[in-house]
């Protein structure tokens, strides 16, 4: 795989990336181009938005320290163990939802095919973007968007505003923006759909200008009360209810179930869980051979027992107090 230093953009590829995302967002395939789309568009802000953790207190620090969040947001035990109404404990039970795709599993697409591993840059740059991938689900719960397709859309915008501080019109240009703007079309009405997009974009620059997500130690932040973050953070959540917005639009819940494809992501997705929950790092697992992965998804199927899983990952044996990730 070429090389990737992030301090040239790659147009080209962000846009063929994006319109691979667009064919089927919620398919594995849809899903492991976001974080090239971000990076091949947006590399030289990535490397800006290091620089400036490198002065910021709190980014300085965690660049020093490098908390492992995708360790935190991968413990569904600790997790359900936090304080009712707490970020952690709120967020565990947006993951625990009937056919979901847990965060994690999601957020290590990144390593898929090599891509992120081809990246040449320092070991700060690669803490970030992988930190950066750990945040999208806790921006649903902090933000009070849907996982539907309408929500999404809307956290789309929030988050361009929120990570990025772009305005509504510079979103509106971007590969991310271009989906929710021009092709969904809920049944509020194109003309309050524009202006809730736009409405979330302020939300996210709201945030940006309390404080970037980039600086918040987010590893410490699971056991605060969630009202209590959202204040300090200058985060007003939405409250509508948008899982119906799609209904009667033929288009829309086609997009919204992949195209039929949904159902088969579920699946895979409920057996690369048992994987996971095996002991076999999440992390690692999208690193595997096709072979490899195609062996565990057969063993996971059949409820195969964790130590056969392990052994077919090639992954050490787990030991008395190994905690499961």
């Amino acid at each position: 795989m070429a090389k990737h230093t992030l301090v040239k953009r790659d147009i080209p590829g962000a846009l063929l990336a994006g319109a691979r995302w667009l064919m089927n967002p919620v398919s594995e395939g849809g899903a492991k181009q976001v974080p090239r789309m971000k990076l091949l568009a947006g590399g030289p802000e990535v490397l800006r938005d290091v620089e400036r953790m490198r002065t910021h207190p709190s980014g300085r620090r965690l660049l020093e320290e490098k908390p492992d969040l995708g360790m935190a947001l991968s413990n569904p035990d600790a997790l359900k163990g936090m304080p009712a109404g707490s970020l952690g404990r709120t967020y565990y039970a947006s993951m625990e939802v009937p056919g979901g795709v847990p965060g994690y599993l999601l957020a290590s697409l990144i390593y898929k095919d090599g891509f992120f591993d081809s990246l040449e840059v320092s070991d700060d740059v690669r803490y970030v973007i992988e930190r950066s991938r750990w945040l999208h689900d806790l921006f649903h719960v902090l933000t009070g968007y849907g996982t539907d397709l309408s929500g999404e859309g809307l956290l789309i915008y929030f988050m361009l505003g929120y990570e990025h501080g772009l305005s509504y019109r510079a979103a509106s240009l971007t590969p991310f923006g271009l989906g929710p703007r021009f092709f969904i079309r809920p049944r509020c009405g194109q003309r309050r759909w524009r202006a809730l997009l736009e409405d979330a974009c302020a939300r996210g620059l709201a945030g940006n200008r309390v404080c970037p997500p980039a600086f918040v130690p987010w590893e410490e932040q699971l056991l605060r009360p969630l009202d209590d973050l959202r204040d300090e953070l200058g985060i007003v959540p939405f409250l509508e209810d948008t899982s119906d917005w799609l209904e009667g639009n033929w288009f829309g819940q086609q997009a919204a179930g992949g195209f039929g494809a949904y159902a088969r992501e579920a699946e895979r997705a409920r057996l690369v869980r048992k994987v996971v929950e095996a002991g076999v790092s999440c992390r690692d697992l999208y690193r595997v051979s096709d072979e490899t992965m195609q062996r565990l998804m057969r063993l996971a199927s059949e409820d195969a027992n964790a130590a056969e899983i392990r052994a077919a990952a090639d992954w050490p044996p787990m030991t008395s107090g190994t905690t499961v990730r």
